[in-house]
């Protein structure tokens, strides 16, 4: 198959040349390329498939998400995503790191596009190195830790943590916010009757994610760790804290979403506030100006969506009080749409688009066949329309029948989606017949 005329996201340029395809694989990237089976995509954009580190598919965390691997892959296929690595939920106190990885690995058999995952710490015991180990040998080259929620790590136990993964030459991802700190606002709030929405951002201000971050980057130092790897950063305090550790040459991951970049905490004071709701919360305006400004200055490494998905009725049960509004929101869709756009606006460079949404991802979390263009590398493309349009949460593909990105101005559309060179999405329509995933060892 010969995809003609594309211009090419490669580098830090827009180029028109010709694609190869063979056996799944980018055989020749030229000009002009002779053959049969040519497919003409004059004046449409060709970039990698998107690679979405942070998804959680199928969790349950008392209430069970309404994306499944079947139905967020779909999303993440319409949205131009075309491989995910997903982060597992908690399972049984005392189950093994196998536990979580053995289960996904069934639900995940249902995935439309290629997939991996993190491995989830709970708890450490006499066999954590040795499970580590053991995944790590299996294909998962990441681990999630929390610094809240019922698993949470104190200190002594980051310690540890950090020790095995510089062993191990693992990467430890962690939701950073103090867990203390939120737990004592919640609770005053909660005596006080103050439990509208907007009480869930009070509830967790920009500085108990500041200080764990700070927190973080220390314990790292103080081992010698160097792949740390902060997901959803959220403010501008947290990236200063960030930005003052890499000037001193500190190694450290940094990932923030879309919702960060488009929306503010603003949104908690509308009607519809609960469809927000989702930790950290939604920032000011200055916030949402510094992680742009975060991205532009290489500061932070790529975009993750953190997709976590729960129906609106669920949602509803935040009405009486933000503490019963289960946290998390849809964006596995829209994420390389809007960040596209930005490209399309001359607002983000290629390269900056590049580095954020596929060859970040790929070099970091060690997907040697994702990421890029190259001859070699899977057949992983995204064919873009350029089209001035919005995001109409109606046409979004998630099983949680909204979105926070509604009506945001988009100017692009997915024209078609390959996989390892397998056609699965056209003209708006899903044609694969079944799931091609396959799970990527890393």
């Amino acid at each position: 198959m010969i995809l003609k005329n594309g211009l090419l996201a490669i580098g830090n340029e827009i180029v028109k040349k010709d694609i190869l395809i063979e056996n799944g694989i980018i055989k020749k990237i030229d000009t002009n390329i002779q053959g049969d089976d040519i497919i003409d995509i004059s004046g449409k954009y060709v970039v990698p498939g998107g690679i979405d580190v942070h998804t959680h598919m199928n969790i349950d965390v008392g209430i069970k998400s309404v994306d499944d691997f079947k139905s967020g892959s779909i999303a993440a296929a319409f949205g131009g995503t075309t491989t995910i690595i997903d982060h597992p939920g908690f399972g049984p106190k005392g189950c093994s790191l196998h536990y979580m990885i053995d289960k996904y690995k069934k639900d995940a058999k249902e995935s439309y596009i290629d997939y991996s995952f993190h491995g989830v710490i709970q708890e450490i015991s006499e066999n954590t190195y040795e499970e580590m180990a053991e995944l790590k040998e299996s294909g998962i080259n990441s681990f999630k830790i929390y610094l809240t929620y019922l698993y949470k790590q104190n200190d002594e136990e980051i310690l540890k943590i950090f020790e095995i993964a510089k062993k191990l030459d693992v990467i430890i991802a962690v939701h950073a916010e103090n867990d203390m700190a939120m737990e004592h606002l919640k609770r005053k709030f909660e005596k006080e009757n103050k439990t509208d929405i907007i009480y869930h951002s009070y509830s967790r201000p920009v500085e108990v994610e500041a200080e764990a971050v700070y927190r973080l980057i220390s314990l790292a130092s103080i081992i010698g760790y160097e792949k740390l790897y902060l997901v959803h950063i959220s403010s501008a305090k947290a990236l200063e804290q960030i930005e003052i550790a890499k000037r001193d040459g500190k190694k450290i991951f940094v990932e923030t979403c879309p919702q960060y970049l488009y929306l503010d905490e603003d949104n908690y004071l509308k009607p519809d506030g609960i469809k927000y709701v989702l930790s950290p919360p939604l920032r000011k305006e200055k916030d949402r100006v510094a992680l742009w400004s975060g991205i532009n200055n290489g500061i932070i490494d790529l975009v993750g969506s953190d997709h976590c998905t729960f129906s609106l009725k669920e949602k509803e049960k935040g009405r009486e009080s933000f503490l019963k509004c289960p946290n998390g929101i849809p964006g596995v869709e829209e994420r390389n749409l809007l960040l596209f756009s930005e490209v399309l606006k001359n607002k983000l460079s290629v390269e900056k688009y590049l580095n954020i949404v596929t060859t970040n991802p790929a070099k970091i979390f060690g997907l040697k066949q994702k990421g890029s263009i190259e001859v070699g590398k899977d057949a992983d493309l995204v064919i873009f329309e350029k089209k001035e349009s919005f995001i109409d949460e109606k046409l979004m593909h998630s099983n949680a029948k909204y979105s926070c990105f509604d009506k945001q101005k988009i100017n692009c559309k997915v024209d078609r989606v390959y996989l390892r060179g397998l056609l699965i999405i056209k003209d708006d329509e899903l044609k694969s017949l079944s799931p091609e995933g396959k799970n990527i060892k890393r």
